[in-house]
């Protein structure tokens, strides 16, 4: 009886593995290599891709309950639709080759209005698929890998989040020069991006040191001032508070929360 049950315990976990893979192949095929040139992208991809596969596995306890409604005939359905799925995506990605670089431009600008109203309806997983369709048409599309970088924060995967704006800011730092390619993207943004997730993952030496990149090309900025201020409490870092805390204070003298944070600092002992 004991062997029957593990049988049947090992047969659903495979059948768990599988519609996990199978859920995850049209993105596979969405990010086909040949679309994106170069090793880094093709590194990138593979990246995100384990992230994701990584991400799903961990939610294995969840997917149990819904075991028994797969059980008979419903399993068979499952696959053919998947299957179908796929078909679609092949079919979708041959004809995507095709297009001519005005239908990509209009293709690409849709899936941006498409991702920005899924981001904005809390649906994280349609904004990633339509940015990740975007990159794998136009690889260079730094503005898309910003927003999906979003997204990963948006929904707390702060791994995925950092591994894409590394990602992102190798490129920008590329094409500094060209304003055209940087689609008004600010670098120093994308420094304080790393150092907010890098802080949310308790890097607080990274995201010290992103900040400080920030504060490079904008001293005076009050977001990053805040933010390497509290680094330094965090840090116990009494000097460096306070430094920041003059800078703060000269940049916006009429910030009511000056005496508070002064206090913090006069809690601080000092490093012999």
């Amino acid at each position: 009886m004991l062997n029957t049950i593990a049988w049947i315990i090992f047969a659903f976990s495979l059948l768990v593995i599988l519609y996990i893979i199978i859920r995850k192949f049209p993105v596979l095929s969405i990010l086909d290599v040949e679309n994106i040139p170069g090793e880094k992208e093709a590194q990138f991809k593979e990246k995100i891709l384990k992230q994701r596969l990584e991400r799903d596995f961990s939610s294995l306890s969840k997917f149990w309950q819904g075991l028994r409604r797969l059980i008979g005939g419903s399993i068979g359905n499952f696959l053919k639709k998947k299957y179908n799925n796929l078909s679609k995506v092949r079919d979708d990605l041959r004809r995507k080759k095709k297009l001519s670089f005005t239908e990509k431009r209009e293709l690409i600008a849709d899936l941006f209005l498409r991702a920005k109203s899924a981001l904005s309806e809390y649906d994280y997983e349609a904004a990633e698929k339509n940015l990740i369709e975007i990159i794998s048409l136009d690889s260079k599309r730094l503005l898309a890998f910003l927003d999906l970088a979003e997204s990963y924060r948006l929904r707390k995967n702060f791994q995925e989040a950092k591994a894409t704006l590394e990602h992102a800011l190798k490129m920008a730092l590329k094409v500094s020069r060209d304003p055209e390619m940087l689609e008004g993207v600010i670098i120093a943004e994308i420094h304080f991006s790393l150092a907010w997730v890098c802080f949310e993952l308790g890097l607080f030496d990274e995201s010290l040191e992103y900040t400080r990149q920030a504060l490079d090309a904008a001293p005076n900025n009050p977001r990053y001032l805040d933010l390497i201020f509290d680094l330094s409490i965090i840090r116990k870092d009494k000097k460096l508070a306070l430094t920041s805390w003059e800078q703060l204070a000269a940049a916006n003298p009429d910030n009511q929360k000056l005496d508070e944070l002064k206090a913090k600092i006069d809690l601080l002992e000092d490093k012999v």
